[in-house]
C-alpha cells in the first residue's frame, strides 16, 4: 500500500504502539466494533470527553493542545460568543423549512458579500449548505450551466472533499483507490513547483509553472479551475505572478476560476481570506470547515452575482443546492457569530502578527536541525518538514505523549493549524514541546 500523504495514518507502526500502551477503553472498542475502518479515522486514536477553548480532554486523562482541529476551531472549541448565538437561535427557529427564509439565513448572506474579496463585495451572491464537500458540488454545477461545459482542471496533490464529486477532483490516490470510474472531465495538472516559486516574482511562474493551464484552457472546452489559494495541507502559497496568469487564462477561455478556501480562510491565513495572497478574484469561493465555529457544520459558495443568469443553462432554472439544511437558522446563527468575533477581535491581524513573530522567534532554531528541510508560515498557518516521513510520525506521537496535537501533511511535514485566537505563551510552549520531540525521535 502506498504511503498516504493526506494525513496521519492509523495503520502505522507508531499507532500500533501508541495503542498497545494506552488502557483498556471500552467505548474505542465499541466504536472500533461498530464502525466502517477507515485509514485517517477509525480505528480511532482516543476517546474525546470534553473540548474548550484550545484544548481537547481525553477518557486517558490527557489534556491536548489541539493544533489540528480538523481546521474547523479558529476560535478554539466552545467559544461562548458561539453557543450563545446558537442557543438562542434554537429556542426562537430551530430549522427553516424549505421554500421559506429566516433572518439570520439572509444576514448571514450579508456578512458574506460584504466581507468577500476583490470587487465580490461588489456584487456577489451565496448558496449555503451543511458541509464543504457539497459546497464544492455546487460551485461545479454553477460553472457547467454556466458555461455549458463539463470539464474542469484540478491539481495533482489537491484535496477538495471526499464525496465521488469532490474526490475526482482531489488530487490523491487515496481518495480514488477502489472507486473505478471517477467524475469524467477532471483534468489534474502539475501545480506550481512551490519550493522554487516560494521566492520568485516572474521568472519560474510566468516562464514555466502557469503553462501546462494555459495549455489546457487553450482548449476552450474548460467549465472550471478549482484550486487552493494556499495548500493546506503542506502550507505552499504560490506567488501572485502565477495566479495573474490563471487568472488571465481563465478569462481569455470563458472559464470560472474556483478558490477553496474551505480549511484556509475566516483569518487563518493572517487575511480574512487565503484568496488575498494571490493577488486576483476568483468567479466562486468555497468556504466551510470553520464557519460554523466549530460546533455546527455550515458552507458556503460565494460567487458573481451575474453568474445567476448566465450561460445556456441559467441558475435560477436549476436545483443547485436542493439540501434540507440549506438556510439553516441555527448553522447561520453560528457562522454570524464565528465572523463577527473574528472581526471585532482582530483576529485577522493577530493572526498576521502572531504567526510572523513565531517564524521570527524560531526559524534559525529549526532551520538549523539537519533533519528540518523547510520552515514555513503564512498567517497562523504553520509548517515544518523533515527529511523523513518516518520521523515525521515518530515525532507527532512523542508530541501527542507530551500534550500537543497536530496534523502530518505531505507524508513528512508537521503542519500547525492553532485556533487564531491563541495565547501567545501556549504557541510558545507546544513549538518548543515540538523541537523536542523533533531532536527526540531523530
Amino acid at each position: 500500500m502506498p504511503r498516504i500523504t493526506e494525513g496521519d495514518q492509523n495503520l502505522s507502526v507508531e499507532r500500533a504502539h501508541w495503542q498497545s500502551a494506552s488502557p483498556t477503553n471500552h467505548t474505542l472498542h465499541r466504536d472500533t466494533e461498530l464502525y466502517y475502518h477507515q485509514v485517517l479515522s477509525t480505528p480511532c486514536l482516543d476517546q474525546i470527553v470534553r473540548a474548550e477553548g484550545p484544548y481537547i480532554y481525553t477518557v486517558s486523562e490527557r489534556r491536548l493542545l489541539d493544533f489540528h482541529g480538523n481546521s474547523v476551531h479558529q476560535l478554539g472549541f466552545g467559544h461562548p460568543n458561539v453557543i450563545r448565538a446558537i442557543e438562542e437561535q434554537m429556542r426562537s427557529l430551530p430549522y427553516c423549512t424549505r421554500r421559506y427564509t429566516n433572518d439570520s439565513a439572509v444576514e448571514l448572506a450579508e456578512r458574506l458579500v460584504a466581507h468577500a474579496p476583490g470587487d465580490l463585495c461588489d456584487h456577489a451572491r451565496v448558496l449555503l449548505c451543511p458541509s464543504g464537500s457539497a459546497a464544492v458540488g455546487i460551485a461545479l454545477k454553477i460553472a457547467r450551466a454556466c458555461t455549458g461545459r463539463h470539464k474542469t482542471i484540478a491539481f495533482h496533490d489537491s484535496f477538495h472533499g471526499a464525496t465521488l464529486d469532490a474526490a475526482s477532483l482531489s488530487g490523491q490516490n487515496l481518495f480514488h483507490r477502489g472507486m473505478g470510474p471517477m467524475m469524467p472531465g477532471v483534468m489534474h495538472a502539475q501545480p506550481p513547483a512551490y519550493p522554487q516559486c516560494t521566492s520568485c516574482t516572474n521568472a519560474c511562474c510566468s516562464n514555466t509553472c502557469a503553462v501546462p493551464i494555459e495549455e489546457l484552457l487553450d482548449q476552450h472546452d474548460v467549465a472550471a479551475v478549482i484550486a487552493e489559494p494556499i495548500r493546506a495541507t503542506t502550507v505552499r502559497l504560490a506567488p501572485m505572478s502565477y495566479w495573474r496568469r490563471i487568472r488571465k487564462a481563465c478569462d481569455a477561455t470563458g472559464t470560472l476560476l474556483i478558490f477553496d478556501e474551505i480549511p484556509t480562510g475566516l483569518g487563518r491565513s493572517g487575511t480574512l481570506w487565503a484568496t488575498e495572497h494571490t493577488g486576483v478574484t476568483p468567479d466562486l469561493m468555497v468556504i466551510g470547515k470553520g464557519l460554523g465555529g466549530g460546533i455546527f457544520p455550515q458552507a458556503a459558495v460565494v460567487g458573481r452575482s451575474e453568474l445567476n443568469d448566465t450561460g445556456p443553462t441559467p441558475v435560477r432554472e436549476l436545483a443547485l443546492g436542493h439540501y434540507t439544511h440549506e438556510k439553516s437558522p441555527v448553522g447561520a446563527a453560528a457562522a454570524i457569530a464565528t465572523l463577527d468575533t473574528i472581526i471585532s477581535e482582530r483576529l485577522v491581524q493577530r493572526s498576521h502578527e502572531l504567526g510572523r513573530a513565531w517564524r521570527n522567534r524560531y526559524a534559525d532554531e529549526f532551520n538549523s536541525m539537519h533533519c528540518v528541510r523547510d520552515l514555513r508560515q503564512v498567517g497562523l498557518m504553520l509548517a515544518i518538514e523533515l527529511e523523513d516521513a518516518d520521523h515525521a510520525d515518530r515525532a507527532m506521537y512523542e508530541c501527542l505523549r507530551k500534550g500537543v496535537s497536530y496534523k502530518v501533511g505531505g507524508g513528512n511535514t508537521l503542519v500547525l493549524f492553532p485556533p487564531i485566537n491563541i495565547e501567545q505563551r501556549l504557541l510558545d510552549g507546544a513549538t518548543r514541546v515540538i523541537l523536542d520531540a523533533i531532536v527526540a525521535t531523530a
